[in-house]
């Protein structure tokens, strides 16, 4: 049986909510919900992307993943235009309100980076990098064998 004490979705569920909490008290004065905090990140990285690219890169359902996006244009984040290739998709880009902010916007992310990393030595903050990846990789394998049941 597990326990809190044990379980890592408790700890990852309660760590995910302090997350929230944190962007949320950052990023309002910005004027960013913490639910679109990822898909600017992403778009910081990479604009001119299709939606369903979004969609797949931040393992977001495409139809959450539209109506985000919905609201992120309606508040001036991003900009959706027309793929001339392909009139089907809507490509994302960053509204230049938001693109003059970068640093700002990547200010907190790093704050946010060194509040989780406090009290790690040099040597343990790649260590927990890889065991946090090693668990992504195992939800996307679990994820992948339970659709193929």
């Amino acid at each position: 049986m597990h326990s809190r004490r044990t379980s890592f979705g408790y700890r990852i569920s309660t760590l995910h909510r302090l997350v929230a909490r944190f962007i949320r008290e950052r990023m309002s004065e910005m004027g960013i919900e913490q639910g679109q905090v990822p898909f600017l990140a992403e778009l910081f990285h990479e604009e001119g992307v299709p939606q369903e690219v979004l969609a797949s890169r931040l393992f977001i359902d495409k139809g959450v993943t539209a109506r985000q996006l919905a609201r992120m244009e309606q508040s001036g984040l991003i900009v959706r235009r027309v793929n001339m290739e392909n009139k089907r998709q809507k490509l994302v880009f960053l509204a230049e309100d938001i693109r003059v902010r970068r640093e700002e916007f990547f200010c907190h992310l790093n704050a946010l980076t060194e509040a989780l990393g406090a009290g790690f030595s040099e040597r343990e903050r790649p260590m927990a990098l890889e065991f946090l990846d090693r668990m992504i990789t195992n939800m996307l394998v679990s994820k992948t064998a339970a659709d193929g049941d």
